[in-house]
């Protein structure tokens, strides 16, 4: 709760936006509390027209929206609600409908998993309650304002201008398929927008995603092989569109909105880059999966800290005179970061991942010590006077320096021989996350970020990975088990759960790391 109100606070405290009033038909839909969430990222004010009218995620952004129960047939309530609009998107929608002979699987397809009424068809839910909404936008026109609506299609409704799409649509037609009659009621709906749109005093945008997709949508996810290589191959010529995550079908379809150039057919490709990485990156269940998969392959490093250091409790140099330069997604920094947990050290990360602008200072620091090309990790030590290369050394010198007697994290023998066995898997199971700066990196704020972090946490390293690909240097306060500084974090946070994110650039505070990497993609990218 606390997270989620400090990233709300956040991004509305940058938002330029703030006084826009949108009104969203299904908010508490699969794809319309997506709409509704990056709507109130925007700062925006936020009305959901329902038949349930309720908050479907209580506890998130979501109780910032205007919860309205109601019918899209009431044309009394539509009128009032359209009245105070400045834009509006219909998500309204269901794939089986009470004539396909399947509606009660809709419990299973539908990612709200919602069921609709015994006499619903795409006709009452989707074309009905579209050209309700149109003719209440009619009725309470803005002279000199075309109020931007829509209309959430599908992409296969364009397969009628596709030979391939065509032939397989006729097919599915000749064996009484659902599917074309579900497509015949989003392109009726495409139709009368777009012809209706100068009457209406409306910009009309038909935004067109193909498959929609989360972790959970099981139905889904075995098609989205066939579906995804289907359009990286370009087979029937189009017929294929990119399947999208639902996060960035929603957050696409708002910033798509917001543009006034926009206006008519928009597809899943154009959907999918008008999204932006907040919504994009932040992590989801399977990116808690293979982070935590990561996590095992490297027990039991990364996680304690050594009995000796903690009866030690000797005073250490403070975090900005130890530097590691060094990136998520490589295997010897990591075994340097894990020997950093066993020593409780407090440090600072200077991440180097490709492009990323502290790579040049690495170069002339490997220049400076007669190395012909520069290698991670690369270590910092003014206490000591020492700058070095090569993780055996590094873990060395901080062994020697700050571990009080303590050896190589156990079992000693295979610390160092593991990087070559077990070193190289989390980069593999997450497909490399943390390796590179993304292109929209902004200026790097004044002051470095603080997390309260250790390298086996799966959680954590979601957060670390964030920070490379955005390359924001911070300083890390140890807090692996058997910290004393848990007790640190817990007089901070109220809990000693990593991993915990300081800004002191902007105030907030905050944990939950698929909330931290949020707010750290919509406050240090340009996209």
């Amino acid at each position: 709760m606390k997270a989620y109100l400090i990233l709300i606070s956040a991004v509305l405290a940058t938002s330029s936006v703030s006084s826009y009033r949108l009104l969203v038909l299904g908010g508490s839909g699969y794809v319309g509390r997506q709409v509704c969430k990056e709507a109130i990222a925007k700062g925006w004010d936020v009305t959901s027209l329902s038949r349930r009218g309720e908050n479907p995620m209580p506890g998130t952004t979501l109780d910032k929206v205007k919860w309205t129960k109601g019918d899209a047939a009431d044309k009394g309530m539509l009128e009032e609600l359209a009245g105070e609009a400045d834009g509006v998107v219909h998500s309204i929608g269901l794939l089986l409908d009470s004539e396909s002979g399947l509606a009660n699987l809709n419990f299973l397809t539908s990612g709200s998993r919602s069921v609709p009424g015994e006499k619903a068809t795409y006709d009452s839910e989707m074309t009905t309650t579209a050209l309700n909404m149109l003719k209440a936008l009619k009725a309470t026109k803005k002279e000199g304002v075309k109020r931007p609506f829509v209309f959430v299609s599908a992409a296969e409704a364009g397969w009628e201008d596709n030979e391939a799409g065509t032939r397989l649509e006729d097919l599915m037609r000749e064996k009484e398929f659902f599917l074309p009659r579900y497509l015949d009621a989003k392109r009726n709906v495409e139709k009368e927008l777009t012809s209706s749109a100068g009457e209406a005093g409306i910009r009309p945008i038909i935004a067109r995603p193909s498959f929609m997709y989360d972790p959970t949508k099981f139905d889904i996810l075995p098609l989205l092989p066939v579906w995804f290589a289907g359009n990286k191959l370009n087979i029937g010529n189009g017929a294929f569109s990119i399947p999208l995550r639902v996060e960035a079908a929603g957050s696409g379809i708002v910033n798509l909105l917001a543009q006034d150039s926009v206006e008519g057919v928009v597809g899943s490709s154009s959907i999918l880059a008008a999204a932006p990485l907040a919504a994009l990156r932040r992590p989801d269940g399977l990116d808690t999966l293979t982070s935590g998969l990561s996590s095992i392959s490297r027990l039991p490093f990364g996680t304690n800290v050594a009995p000796q250091v903690v009866a030690a409790a000797t005073e250490r140099p403070s975090a900005s005179q130890l530097r590691l330069y060094e990136f998520e997604g490589c295997p010897f920094c990591r075994r340097v970061r894990e020997v950093a947990t066993h020593l409780d050290l407090e440090y600072t990360v200077v991440p180097c991942g490709q492009k990323s602008r502290h790579r040049d200072y690495v170069k002339k620091a490997s220049s400076a010590l007669g190395k012909t090309s520069p290698t991670f990790p690369y270590f910092e030590d003014d206490a000591e006077g020492v700058k070095m290369f090569e993780s055996e050394d590094i873990i060395s010198h901080l062994l020697t320096k700050y571990g009080n007697g303590a050896g190589l994290p156990e079992p000693v023998d295979y610390f160092l021989p593991s990087t070559f066995v077990t070193g190289w898997i989390p980069a593999l199971l997450r497909f490399g996350k943390g390796s590179s700066a993304v292109d929209s990196v902004v200026e790097e704020p004044s002051q470095p970020l603080v997390l309260y972090n250790y390298d086996g946490n799966q959680f954590c390293r979601l957060v670390r990975e964030a920070l490379v690909e955005l390359d924001l240097t911070y300083i890390c306060k140890s807090v692996g088990k058997g910290s004393p500084r848990r007790e640190e974090l817990r007089k901070r946070a109220g809990a000693t759960t990593a991993p915990y994110l300081i800004d002191p650039n902007s105030g907030v505070e905050m944990g939950e790391s698929a909330d931290i990497v949020e707010y750290l993609f919509r406050t240090y990218s340009s996209k």
